[in-house]
């Protein structure tokens, strides 16, 4: 125990330690990709632009024609070997990652979609795709993820929640004049602490939805577009680990407008992930 001791002191006196903090980003990409990328159509296209984000976990809605090997087989194409998703069937939502994904639970009953709770990169995950006026589904995945944090853990909350954040509410009277303004979703996900990290980095950034591939079936026109285009997907996270975020945005990329209706959430976290040894020389 002495000589541990005074290794210890020995190191901290040549100004160096024992272990060396790794430092590394995670990087999150979450999408509503608009009935499995296009009706389908469009599936090589998405994971194209997904592989080019380099992300690290990818949640997804909107999986339509997509079951658990499907998924695993496009998520391959952006470089994930681990894949997780809701059901057979309907709209479901999905989970790829870098690193092994471990299932919590997959719930559909009481919702309208259903939610999919994984664990990955030591991080809780909840992917969302809520129904409006449906305020309880929000409730219910509450009281799953905050006993979580009162843990310790690290809790994200993300996906298509079909309704809007007072932090955009000027924004949305000003110009999405065609759309009801609807705050429970997230009114209720940030009373019990999490923090939108879009808005955190990048408070400009207003519009999810939809894009110009919705023109002639649901939207008339270019103008018409104007007038709905509003920001109802987001990525929250507990407050602690919302304090690790780097980067926040959604991207408009003229790509994606062949892709699905909704663009594409971007987020970033950084923070010791683990530690390794210090070899002494700098490496």
């Amino acid at each position: 125990m002495i000589v541990v001791v005074w290794m210890v002191i020995a190191a901290s006196l040549l100004g160096c330690s024992a272990f060396a903090e790794e430092t590394e980003t995670l990087k999150v990409v979450n999408w509503n990709v608009l009935y499995g990328f296009n009706h389908q159509k469009s599936v090589k296209q998405g994971a194209n632009w997904i592989k080019k984000q380099a992300a690290d976990v990818v949640a997804l809605q909107e999986l339509n024609g997509h079951n658990q090997a499907r998924l695993e087989e496009v998520a391959a194409e952006w470089g994930h070997d681990h894949a997780a998703i809701l059901k057979k069937g309907g709209f479901p939502v999905g989970l790829t990652s870098s690193q092994p994904v471990e299932v919590i639970e997959r719930r559909v009953k009481g919702f309208h979609h259903g939610y999919l709770h994984c664990k990955t990169h030591g991080i809780h995950f909840f992917v969302v795709h809520f129904w409006p006026g449906k305020y309880q589904e929000a409730d219910w995945i509450l009281d799953n993820a905050v006993p979580l944090i009162e843990k310790g853990e690290k809790v994200i909350i993300l996906g298509d929640f079909n309704g809007n954040s007072r932090k955009d509410e000027d924004f949305l009277i000003a110009n999405a004049t065609l759309r009801k303004r609807d705050y429970t979703f997230v009114d209720k996900v940030e009373a019990k602490g999490f923090v939108d990290i879009v808005h955190k980095h990048d408070p400009k950034a207003k519009i999810s939805q939809p894009s110009p591939i919705t023109i002639p079936r649901w939207t008339k026109d270019l103008e018409e577009l104007q007038l709905k285009r509003y920001r109802i997907d987001f990525v929250f996270a507990d407050r602690t680990f919302a304090k690790n975020s780097h980067s926040g945005t959604i991207s408009l990329a003229k790509e994606i407008e062949t892709i699905s209706d909704h663009y594409p959430v971007i987020v970033e976290f950084i923070g010791a992930k683990h530690q390794k040894p210090n070899t002494g020389d700098g490496k």
